[in-house]
Protein backbone atom coordinates (compact mmCIF):
# COMPACT_ATOMS: atom_id res chain seq x y z
CA UNK A 1 0.00 0.00 0.00
CA UNK A 2 1.38 3.41 -1.00
CA UNK A 3 2.49 5.83 1.71
CA UNK A 4 0.20 8.88 1.60
CA UNK A 5 2.44 11.94 1.88
CA UNK A 6 1.56 15.63 2.25
CA UNK A 7 3.81 18.70 2.44
CA UNK A 8 3.53 22.02 4.25
CA UNK A 9 5.17 25.34 3.34
CA UNK A 10 4.70 28.94 4.46
CA UNK A 11 5.97 32.47 3.84
CA UNK A 12 5.44 35.27 6.37
CA UNK A 13 4.95 38.20 3.96
CA UNK A 14 3.00 38.81 0.75
CA UNK A 15 5.87 40.43 -1.14
CA UNK A 16 6.45 39.23 -4.68
CA UNK A 17 9.80 37.59 -3.94
CA UNK A 18 8.27 35.68 -1.02
CA UNK A 19 5.31 34.53 -3.09
CA UNK A 20 7.70 33.37 -5.81
CA UNK A 21 9.59 31.45 -3.14
CA UNK A 22 6.33 29.82 -2.04
CA UNK A 23 5.55 28.77 -5.60
CA UNK A 24 9.03 27.26 -5.86
CA UNK A 25 8.55 25.40 -2.56
CA UNK A 26 5.26 23.93 -3.73
CA UNK A 27 6.83 22.83 -7.01
CA UNK A 28 9.81 21.33 -5.17
CA UNK A 29 7.65 19.24 -2.81
CA UNK A 30 5.40 18.09 -5.61
CA UNK A 31 8.37 16.81 -7.62
CA UNK A 32 10.18 15.43 -4.56
CA UNK A 33 7.22 13.29 -3.42
CA UNK A 34 6.46 12.00 -6.90
CA UNK A 35 10.07 10.80 -7.30
CA UNK A 36 9.92 8.58 -4.17
CA UNK A 37 8.89 4.98 -4.90
CA UNK A 38 5.88 3.85 -2.90
CA UNK A 39 4.85 7.43 -2.09
CA UNK A 40 1.52 8.95 -3.09
CA UNK A 41 1.03 12.74 -3.07
CA UNK A 42 -1.97 13.85 -1.02
CA UNK A 43 -1.64 17.64 -1.24
CA UNK A 44 0.86 20.47 -0.82
CA UNK A 45 -0.59 22.78 1.87
CA UNK A 46 0.61 26.40 1.72
CA UNK A 47 -0.05 29.50 3.84
CA UNK A 48 0.74 32.92 2.37
CA UNK A 49 1.67 36.06 4.33
CA UNK A 50 1.03 34.52 7.76
CA UNK A 51 3.21 34.44 10.86
CA UNK A 52 4.51 31.15 12.18
CA UNK A 53 4.37 32.05 15.87
CA UNK A 54 0.88 30.57 16.20
CA UNK A 55 -0.84 27.81 14.24
CA UNK A 56 -4.39 28.96 15.07
CA UNK A 57 -4.62 31.52 12.27
CA UNK A 58 -3.07 29.45 9.49
CA UNK A 59 -5.94 27.93 7.48
CA UNK A 60 -3.85 25.60 5.30
CA UNK A 61 -2.03 24.25 8.37
CA UNK A 62 -5.34 23.61 10.15
CA UNK A 63 -6.73 21.93 7.03
CA UNK A 64 -3.69 19.62 6.93
CA UNK A 65 -4.06 18.65 10.61
CA UNK A 66 -7.77 17.93 10.08
CA UNK A 67 -6.95 15.67 7.11
CA UNK A 68 -4.40 13.80 9.25
CA UNK A 69 -7.00 13.26 11.98
CA UNK A 70 -9.38 11.83 9.37
CA UNK A 71 -6.73 9.26 8.49
CA UNK A 72 -5.98 10.68 5.03
CA UNK A 73 -2.23 11.33 5.62
CA UNK A 74 0.61 9.00 6.73
CA UNK A 75 3.58 11.37 6.49
CA UNK A 76 4.13 15.16 6.36
CA UNK A 77 7.15 16.88 4.80
CA UNK A 78 8.25 20.42 5.60
CA UNK A 79 11.40 22.37 4.81
CA UNK A 80 12.51 23.29 8.35
CA UNK A 81 11.22 23.74 11.89
CA UNK A 82 10.79 27.51 11.51
CA UNK A 83 8.44 26.96 8.53
CA UNK A 84 6.32 24.51 10.53
CA UNK A 85 6.02 26.80 13.61
CA UNK A 86 8.11 29.29 15.60
CA UNK A 87 6.42 28.33 18.83
CA UNK A 88 8.03 25.43 20.70
CA UNK A 89 4.78 24.45 22.42
CA UNK A 90 2.83 24.41 19.15
CA UNK A 91 5.52 22.40 17.37
CA UNK A 92 5.79 19.70 20.03
CA UNK A 93 2.04 19.53 20.63
CA UNK A 94 1.22 19.01 16.96
CA UNK A 95 4.00 16.52 16.28
CA UNK A 96 3.03 14.49 19.36
CA UNK A 97 -0.64 14.49 18.38
CA UNK A 98 0.30 13.43 14.86
CA UNK A 99 2.55 10.68 16.19
CA UNK A 100 -0.37 9.29 18.22
CA UNK A 101 -2.29 9.11 14.96
CA UNK A 102 0.60 7.24 13.33
CA UNK A 103 1.59 10.29 11.24
CA UNK A 104 5.27 11.24 11.09
CA UNK A 105 6.79 14.63 10.25
CA UNK A 106 10.09 15.06 8.38
CA UNK A 107 11.96 18.39 8.56
CA UNK A 108 14.16 18.07 5.50
CA UNK A 109 16.78 20.80 6.04
CA UNK A 110 17.07 20.03 9.77
CA UNK A 111 17.36 16.26 9.12
CA UNK A 112 14.71 15.44 11.72
CA UNK A 113 12.21 12.57 11.45
CA UNK A 114 9.72 12.39 14.32
CA UNK A 115 9.26 8.66 13.63
CA UNK A 116 12.80 8.02 14.93
CA UNK A 117 13.58 7.61 18.62
CA UNK A 118 15.69 10.77 18.95
CA UNK A 119 13.38 12.81 16.71
CA UNK A 120 11.52 14.63 19.48
CA UNK A 121 14.73 15.44 21.40
CA UNK A 122 16.32 17.04 18.35
CA UNK A 123 13.04 18.72 17.43
CA UNK A 124 12.80 20.34 20.89
CA UNK A 125 16.23 21.89 20.46
CA UNK A 126 15.51 23.18 16.94
CA UNK A 127 12.04 24.46 17.88
CA UNK A 128 13.49 26.36 20.85
CA UNK A 129 16.09 27.95 18.57
CA UNK A 130 13.35 28.95 16.10
CA UNK A 131 11.27 30.47 18.91
CA UNK A 132 14.24 32.44 20.22
CA UNK A 133 14.93 33.76 16.72
CA UNK A 134 11.29 34.85 16.52
CA UNK A 135 11.67 36.72 19.83
CA UNK A 136 14.80 38.51 18.61
CA UNK A 137 13.06 39.42 15.35
CA UNK A 138 10.14 40.84 17.34
CA UNK A 139 12.50 42.99 19.42
CA UNK A 140 14.32 44.25 16.32
CA UNK A 141 11.02 45.15 14.64
CA UNK A 142 9.80 46.98 17.78
CA UNK A 143 13.07 48.91 18.03
CA UNK A 144 12.87 49.93 14.36
CA UNK A 145 9.23 50.95 14.69
CA UNK A 146 10.03 53.08 17.76
CA UNK A 147 12.78 54.97 15.90
CA UNK A 148 10.45 55.50 12.93
CA UNK A 149 7.71 56.78 15.25
CA UNK A 150 10.14 59.27 16.79
CA UNK A 151 10.92 60.48 13.26
CA UNK A 152 7.22 61.10 12.62
CA UNK A 153 6.28 58.02 10.56
CA UNK A 154 2.63 57.12 11.22
CA UNK A 155 1.84 53.45 11.81
CA UNK A 156 -1.61 51.92 11.38
CA UNK A 157 -4.26 51.32 8.74
CA UNK A 158 -5.59 53.95 6.36
CA UNK A 159 -8.96 54.07 8.11
CA UNK A 160 -8.92 57.35 10.04
CA UNK A 161 -11.89 59.55 9.24
CA UNK A 162 -10.79 62.94 7.88
CA UNK A 163 -7.32 61.85 6.79
CA UNK A 164 -5.58 59.69 4.20
CA UNK A 165 -2.49 57.79 5.31
CA UNK A 166 0.09 57.70 2.49
CA UNK A 167 3.64 56.47 2.98
CA UNK A 168 3.46 57.08 6.73
CA UNK A 169 2.13 60.66 6.34
CA UNK A 170 -1.34 62.06 7.04
CA UNK A 171 -3.13 64.11 4.38
CA UNK A 172 -6.43 65.93 5.05
CA UNK A 173 -9.56 64.83 3.18
CA UNK A 174 -11.47 68.14 2.78
CA UNK A 175 -14.97 66.60 2.57
CA UNK A 176 -14.55 64.55 5.73
CA UNK A 177 -12.66 67.36 7.50
CA UNK A 178 -15.78 69.52 7.30
CA UNK A 179 -17.76 66.81 9.07
CA UNK A 180 -15.12 66.59 11.81
CA UNK A 181 -15.35 70.36 12.38
CA UNK A 182 -19.15 70.06 12.48
CA UNK A 183 -18.93 67.34 15.15
CA UNK A 184 -16.72 69.48 17.39
CA UNK A 185 -19.01 72.49 16.87
CA UNK A 186 -22.15 70.54 17.78
CA UNK A 187 -20.53 69.11 20.88
CA UNK A 188 -18.75 72.17 22.27
CA UNK A 189 -20.81 75.15 21.04
CA UNK A 190 -24.28 73.64 20.70
CA UNK A 191 -23.89 71.45 23.81
CA UNK A 192 -25.19 68.30 22.12
CA UNK A 193 -24.32 64.78 23.25
CA UNK A 194 -22.72 62.03 21.21
CA UNK A 195 -26.03 60.16 20.65
CA UNK A 196 -27.76 63.29 19.33
CA UNK A 197 -24.84 64.18 17.04
CA UNK A 198 -24.78 60.64 15.62
CA UNK A 199 -28.50 60.75 14.88
CA UNK A 200 -28.30 64.19 13.23
CA UNK A 201 -25.40 63.16 10.98
CA UNK A 202 -27.25 60.05 9.89
CA UNK A 203 -30.46 61.96 9.23
CA UNK A 204 -28.46 64.47 7.17
CA UNK A 205 -27.33 61.58 4.91
CA UNK A 206 -23.63 61.88 5.86
CA UNK A 207 -21.88 58.54 5.39
CA UNK A 208 -20.35 57.06 8.54
CA UNK A 209 -16.71 55.90 8.73
CA UNK A 210 -15.90 52.47 7.26
CA UNK A 211 -19.44 51.09 6.78
CA UNK A 212 -21.40 53.47 4.55
CA UNK A 213 -24.61 51.47 4.99
CA UNK A 214 -24.34 51.64 8.78
CA UNK A 215 -25.51 54.67 10.80
CA UNK A 216 -23.25 56.82 12.92
CA UNK A 217 -22.96 55.74 16.53
CA UNK A 218 -22.14 57.51 19.78
CA UNK A 219 -18.88 55.52 19.97
CA UNK A 220 -17.76 56.83 16.56
CA UNK A 221 -18.44 60.42 17.67
CA UNK A 222 -16.66 59.94 20.99
CA UNK A 223 -13.54 58.55 19.30
CA UNK A 224 -13.38 61.55 16.96
CA UNK A 225 -13.71 63.93 19.92
CA UNK A 226 -10.90 62.15 21.80
CA UNK A 227 -8.40 61.75 18.95
CA UNK A 228 -5.45 64.15 19.20
CA UNK A 229 -4.62 63.76 15.50
CA UNK A 230 -7.42 66.19 14.60
CA UNK A 231 -5.48 69.09 16.17
CA UNK A 232 -2.24 68.11 14.40
CA UNK A 233 -0.60 66.13 17.22
CA UNK A 234 0.36 62.47 17.07
CA UNK A 235 0.30 59.90 19.89
CA UNK A 236 1.61 56.46 18.94
CA UNK A 237 1.74 53.11 20.77
CA UNK A 238 -1.78 53.50 22.14
CA UNK A 239 -1.81 49.71 22.05
CA UNK A 240 0.96 47.16 22.09
CA UNK A 241 1.62 43.42 21.75
CA UNK A 242 2.78 41.97 25.09
CA UNK A 243 3.34 38.46 23.72
CA UNK A 244 5.11 38.01 20.39
CA UNK A 245 3.74 34.46 20.16
CA UNK A 246 0.01 35.25 19.98
CA UNK A 247 0.19 38.78 18.42
CA UNK A 248 -2.79 39.99 20.51
CA UNK A 249 -2.89 43.76 20.99
CA UNK A 250 -4.04 45.38 24.23
CA UNK A 251 -4.43 49.02 25.29
CA UNK A 252 -1.20 50.57 26.51
CA UNK A 253 -1.76 52.03 29.98
CA UNK A 254 1.88 52.80 30.68
CA UNK A 255 3.32 49.34 30.10
CA UNK A 256 5.40 50.64 27.16
CA UNK A 257 6.69 54.13 26.47
CA UNK A 258 4.48 56.10 24.10
CA UNK A 259 5.59 58.62 21.47
CA UNK A 260 3.87 62.04 21.44
CA UNK A 261 4.74 64.56 18.70
CA UNK A 262 3.18 68.01 18.86
CA UNK A 263 2.35 69.85 15.60
CA UNK A 264 3.23 66.72 13.65
CA UNK A 265 0.90 67.37 10.71
CA UNK A 266 -1.75 69.82 9.53
CA UNK A 267 -4.66 69.81 11.96
CA UNK A 268 -8.34 69.95 11.10
CA UNK A 269 -9.14 71.89 14.29
CA UNK A 270 -7.06 74.15 16.54
CA UNK A 271 -5.22 73.05 19.68
CA UNK A 272 -7.36 75.39 21.74
CA UNK A 273 -10.60 73.85 20.43
CA UNK A 274 -9.31 70.34 21.09
CA UNK A 275 -8.25 71.18 24.68
CA UNK A 276 -11.59 72.84 25.47
CA UNK A 277 -13.35 69.75 24.08
CA UNK A 278 -11.33 67.46 26.37
CA UNK A 279 -12.24 69.62 29.37
CA UNK A 280 -15.92 69.47 28.40
CA UNK A 281 -15.74 65.67 28.01
CA UNK A 282 -14.29 65.40 31.52
CA UNK A 283 -16.97 67.73 32.88
CA UNK A 284 -19.78 65.66 31.39
CA UNK A 285 -18.25 62.29 32.25
CA UNK A 286 -19.66 60.49 35.33
CA UNK A 287 -17.32 59.86 38.26
CA UNK A 288 -15.91 56.37 38.78
CA UNK A 289 -18.42 55.72 41.55
CA UNK A 290 -21.32 56.88 39.36
CA UNK A 291 -20.09 54.74 36.46
CA UNK A 292 -19.90 51.70 38.72
CA UNK A 293 -23.46 52.30 39.97
CA UNK A 294 -24.77 52.83 36.44
CA UNK A 295 -23.16 49.67 35.05
CA UNK A 296 -24.83 47.60 37.79
CA UNK A 297 -28.19 49.38 37.70
CA UNK A 298 -30.05 46.95 35.44
CA UNK A 299 -29.67 43.19 35.74
CA UNK A 300 -30.98 42.65 32.20
CA UNK A 301 -28.89 45.27 30.34
CA UNK A 302 -27.71 43.92 26.99
CA UNK A 303 -29.83 40.76 27.33
CA UNK A 304 -33.16 42.05 25.99
CA UNK A 305 -33.42 41.85 22.20
CA UNK A 306 -35.96 42.87 19.59
CA UNK A 307 -37.67 39.97 17.83
CA UNK A 308 -38.17 42.14 14.73
CA UNK A 309 -34.81 43.81 13.98
CA UNK A 310 -32.50 42.05 16.47
CA UNK A 311 -31.36 45.28 18.15
CA UNK A 312 -30.94 45.42 21.93
CA UNK A 313 -33.52 47.14 24.12
CA UNK A 314 -32.63 50.29 26.08
CA UNK A 315 -34.00 51.35 29.48
CA UNK A 316 -36.28 54.36 29.72
CA UNK A 317 -37.77 56.08 32.76
CA UNK A 318 -40.77 58.40 32.89
CA UNK A 319 -41.93 60.25 35.99
CA UNK A 320 -45.66 60.98 36.29
CA UNK A 321 -47.00 64.21 37.78
CA UNK A 322 -47.89 62.19 40.89
CA UNK A 323 -44.22 61.32 41.34
CA UNK A 324 -44.65 57.69 40.25
CA UNK A 325 -41.65 56.46 38.21
CA UNK A 326 -42.59 54.37 35.17
CA UNK A 327 -39.72 52.19 33.95
CA UNK A 328 -39.86 50.43 30.60
CA UNK A 329 -37.61 49.13 27.78
CA UNK A 330 -37.64 50.14 24.12
CA UNK A 331 -35.86 48.87 20.99
CA UNK A 332 -32.62 50.77 20.30
CA UNK A 333 -33.59 51.38 16.66
CA UNK A 334 -36.99 52.72 17.65
CA UNK A 335 -35.57 54.88 20.42
CA UNK A 336 -33.12 56.58 18.04
CA UNK A 337 -35.05 56.75 14.77
CA UNK A 338 -38.72 56.27 15.70
CA UNK A 339 -41.11 53.83 14.06
CA UNK A 340 -39.91 51.92 11.01
CA UNK A 341 -39.81 54.10 7.88
CA UNK A 342 -37.69 55.09 4.89
CA UNK A 343 -35.36 58.04 5.35
CA UNK A 344 -34.52 60.70 2.74
CA UNK A 345 -31.94 58.36 1.20
CA UNK A 346 -34.45 55.53 0.79
CA UNK A 347 -32.93 53.50 3.64
CA UNK A 348 -35.03 51.60 6.15
CA UNK A 349 -34.53 53.00 9.65
CA UNK A 350 -36.28 52.68 12.99
CA UNK A 351 -38.42 49.83 14.32
CA UNK A 352 -42.10 49.35 15.13
CA UNK A 353 -41.65 46.83 17.96
CA UNK A 354 -43.64 47.66 21.09
CA UNK A 355 -41.96 48.63 24.35
CA UNK A 356 -42.18 46.42 27.44
CA UNK A 357 -42.70 47.34 31.09
CA UNK A 358 -39.89 46.41 33.51
CA UNK A 359 -42.43 44.82 35.85
CA UNK A 360 -43.56 42.56 33.00
CA UNK A 361 -40.01 41.36 32.42
CA UNK A 362 -39.67 40.53 36.13
CA UNK A 363 -43.07 38.81 36.21
CA UNK A 364 -42.17 36.59 33.23
CA UNK A 365 -38.80 35.69 34.78
CA UNK A 366 -40.39 34.82 38.12
CA UNK A 367 -43.01 32.65 36.42
CA UNK A 368 -40.39 30.70 34.44
CA UNK A 369 -38.12 30.19 37.45
CA UNK A 370 -40.98 28.85 39.55
CA UNK A 371 -41.68 26.36 36.75
CA UNK A 372 -38.14 24.93 36.97
CA UNK A 373 -37.78 21.55 38.75
CA UNK A 374 -35.71 22.94 41.66
CA UNK A 375 -34.95 20.70 44.66
CA UNK A 376 -35.75 23.25 47.36
CA UNK A 377 -34.60 20.99 50.24
CA UNK A 378 -31.17 20.46 48.65
CA UNK A 379 -30.93 24.18 47.96
CA UNK A 380 -31.78 24.97 51.58
CA UNK A 381 -28.91 22.79 52.79
CA UNK A 382 -26.53 24.52 50.41
CA UNK A 383 -27.70 27.97 51.50
CA UNK A 384 -27.32 27.15 55.19
CA UNK A 385 -23.82 25.81 54.60
CA UNK A 386 -22.95 28.88 52.52
CA UNK A 387 -24.23 31.28 55.16
CA UNK A 388 -22.19 29.53 57.80
CA UNK A 389 -19.09 29.41 55.62
CA UNK A 390 -19.34 32.99 54.34
CA UNK A 391 -20.79 34.62 57.44
CA UNK A 392 -19.18 38.05 57.36
CA UNK A 393 -16.84 38.72 60.25
CA UNK A 394 -17.06 42.03 62.07
CA UNK A 395 -13.29 42.57 61.82
CA UNK A 396 -13.42 42.31 57.99
CA UNK A 397 -16.02 45.08 57.81
CA UNK A 398 -13.97 47.21 60.18
CA UNK A 399 -10.85 46.70 58.04
CA UNK A 400 -12.71 47.73 54.90
CA UNK A 401 -14.12 50.80 56.61
CA UNK A 402 -10.61 51.74 57.77
CA UNK A 403 -9.31 51.38 54.20
CA UNK A 404 -12.19 53.52 53.02
CA UNK A 405 -11.23 56.24 55.50
CA UNK A 406 -7.55 56.13 54.48
CA UNK A 407 -8.47 56.36 50.81
CA UNK A 408 -10.58 59.47 51.45
CA UNK A 409 -7.67 61.01 53.37
CA UNK A 410 -5.36 60.33 50.44
CA UNK A 411 -7.77 62.17 48.13
CA UNK A 412 -7.61 65.19 50.44
CA UNK A 413 -3.81 65.00 50.56
CA UNK A 414 -3.58 64.92 46.77
CA UNK A 415 -5.79 67.99 46.51
CA UNK A 416 -3.58 69.83 49.02
CA UNK A 417 -0.49 68.87 47.01
CA UNK A 418 -2.09 70.30 43.86
CA UNK A 419 -2.86 73.63 45.57
CA UNK A 420 0.73 73.71 46.87
CA UNK A 421 1.83 73.16 43.22
CA UNK A 422 3.85 70.06 44.04
CA UNK A 423 1.92 67.95 41.52
CA UNK A 424 0.42 68.81 38.11
CA UNK A 425 -3.26 68.93 37.23
CA UNK A 426 -2.87 65.76 35.13
CA UNK A 427 -1.34 63.93 38.10
CA UNK A 428 -4.17 65.21 40.29
CA UNK A 429 -6.82 63.86 37.91
CA UNK A 430 -5.04 60.50 37.57
CA UNK A 431 -4.71 59.99 41.32
CA UNK A 432 -8.25 61.14 42.11
CA UNK A 433 -9.61 58.78 39.45
CA UNK A 434 -7.65 55.90 40.98
CA UNK A 435 -8.96 56.66 44.47
CA UNK A 436 -12.53 57.02 43.18
CA UNK A 437 -12.32 53.54 41.64
CA UNK A 438 -10.90 52.10 44.88
CA UNK A 439 -13.66 53.74 46.93
CA UNK A 440 -16.31 52.34 44.57
CA UNK A 441 -14.86 48.81 44.92
CA UNK A 442 -14.71 49.11 48.72
CA UNK A 443 -18.28 50.39 48.82
CA UNK A 444 -19.46 47.49 46.67
CA UNK A 445 -17.74 44.93 48.92
CA UNK A 446 -19.19 46.53 52.06
CA UNK A 447 -22.63 46.43 50.47
CA UNK A 448 -22.23 42.67 49.79
CA UNK A 449 -21.18 42.03 53.38
CA UNK A 450 -24.14 44.04 54.66
CA UNK A 451 -26.49 41.95 52.49
CA UNK A 452 -24.95 38.75 53.83
CA UNK A 453 -25.46 39.96 57.38
CA UNK A 454 -29.08 40.79 56.64
CA UNK A 455 -29.65 37.37 55.07
CA UNK A 456 -28.02 35.65 58.04
CA UNK A 457 -30.17 37.62 60.47
CA UNK A 458 -33.35 36.85 58.52
CA UNK A 459 -32.69 33.12 58.33
CA UNK A 460 -30.99 32.76 61.71
CA UNK A 461 -29.96 29.26 60.70
CA UNK A 462 -33.52 27.92 60.55
CA UNK A 463 -34.40 25.64 57.64
CA UNK A 464 -38.04 26.78 57.72
CA UNK A 465 -37.00 30.43 57.61
CA UNK A 466 -34.55 29.72 54.77
CA UNK A 467 -37.35 28.05 52.82
CA UNK A 468 -39.60 31.04 53.41
CA UNK A 469 -36.82 33.46 52.45
CA UNK A 470 -36.05 31.57 49.23
CA UNK A 471 -39.64 31.34 48.09
CA UNK A 472 -40.61 34.85 49.13
CA UNK A 473 -37.50 36.76 48.05
CA UNK A 474 -34.52 34.84 46.64
CA UNK A 475 -36.40 33.23 43.74
CA UNK A 476 -37.91 36.59 42.91
CA UNK A 477 -34.78 38.72 43.39
CA UNK A 478 -33.59 40.60 40.31
CA UNK A 479 -29.98 39.65 41.14
CA UNK A 480 -31.02 36.00 40.69
CA UNK A 481 -32.76 36.87 37.42
CA UNK A 482 -29.55 38.46 36.15
CA UNK A 483 -27.48 35.37 36.91
CA UNK A 484 -29.95 33.01 35.24
CA UNK A 485 -30.98 35.01 32.17
CA UNK A 486 -29.09 34.52 28.91
CA UNK A 487 -31.50 36.18 26.43
CA UNK A 488 -34.94 37.82 26.65
CA UNK A 489 -36.56 38.41 23.23
CA UNK A 490 -39.61 40.63 22.73
CA UNK A 491 -42.19 39.89 20.01
CA UNK A 492 -45.50 41.56 19.16
CA UNK A 493 -47.63 38.87 20.83
CA UNK A 494 -45.23 37.17 23.26
CA UNK A 495 -41.73 36.99 24.72
CA UNK A 496 -39.16 34.21 24.80
CA UNK A 497 -36.71 33.51 27.64
CA UNK A 498 -33.45 31.58 27.32
CA UNK A 499 -31.84 30.66 30.64
CA UNK A 500 -28.19 29.82 31.17
CA UNK A 501 -27.51 26.08 31.21
CA UNK A 502 -30.92 25.13 29.76
CA UNK A 503 -31.13 24.21 26.07
CA UNK A 504 -34.87 24.92 25.78
CA UNK A 505 -36.54 28.32 25.33
CA UNK A 506 -39.68 29.40 27.17
CA UNK A 507 -42.32 31.22 25.10
CA UNK A 508 -44.72 33.23 27.26
CA UNK A 509 -48.01 34.81 26.31
CA UNK A 510 -49.45 37.44 28.65
CA UNK A 511 -51.73 40.42 29.06
CA UNK A 512 -51.40 43.52 31.23
CA UNK A 513 -53.90 45.59 33.17
CA UNK A 514 -53.99 48.63 35.43
CA UNK A 515 -51.78 51.68 35.55
CA UNK A 516 -48.91 52.99 37.68
CA UNK A 517 -48.90 51.29 41.11
CA UNK A 518 -51.89 49.14 40.03
CA UNK A 519 -50.10 47.77 36.94
CA UNK A 520 -50.25 43.95 36.68
CA UNK A 521 -48.98 41.27 34.32
CA UNK A 522 -51.21 38.21 33.78
CA UNK A 523 -49.49 35.11 32.35
CA UNK A 524 -51.74 33.28 29.84
CA UNK A 525 -49.42 30.56 28.55
CA UNK A 526 -45.90 29.21 28.93
CA UNK A 527 -44.56 26.71 26.37
CA UNK A 528 -41.12 25.11 26.40
CA UNK A 529 -39.49 24.93 22.93
CA UNK A 530 -36.47 22.65 22.40
CA UNK A 531 -33.64 24.18 20.38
Amino acid sequence: MALRVAAYCRVSTEQDDQLNSLANQKRYFDEYIRRQPGWQLVEVYADEGLSGTSSKNRPAFQKMIAAAKRGEIDLILTKEVSRFARNTIDTLAHTRDLRKLGVGVIFINDNIDTRQNDGEFRLTIMASVAQEESRKTSERVKWGQKRSMENGVVFGCNNMYGYDLQNGRLRIRPDQAEVVRLIYHKFLHEGKGTHVIARELYEAGIAAPKAKDKPWSAVMIYRILKNEKYCGDLLQKKSYTPNYLDHKKILNHGAEEQVYLRAHHEGIISHDLFERTQQELKRRAPSAAQAARYSNRYWCSGKIRCGSCGERFMPRRRTRSSGFVYQYWVCHAKGHFGRKKLDTQGRAVGCSMRSIHHQTICACMEYVIRKLPIDVDALIREVLALLEREKPQTHEIEQLQARQQRCMQKKDTVLDAYFEQTISKEELERLRSRYDIELAQLGKRLSVLASQQTAAQRTNGSADEVRCFLQRQAFCAESVFGELLERFTVYEDSVTIKLNGISAVFRIGYTTSGQMEHYQTNILSCDMIDL
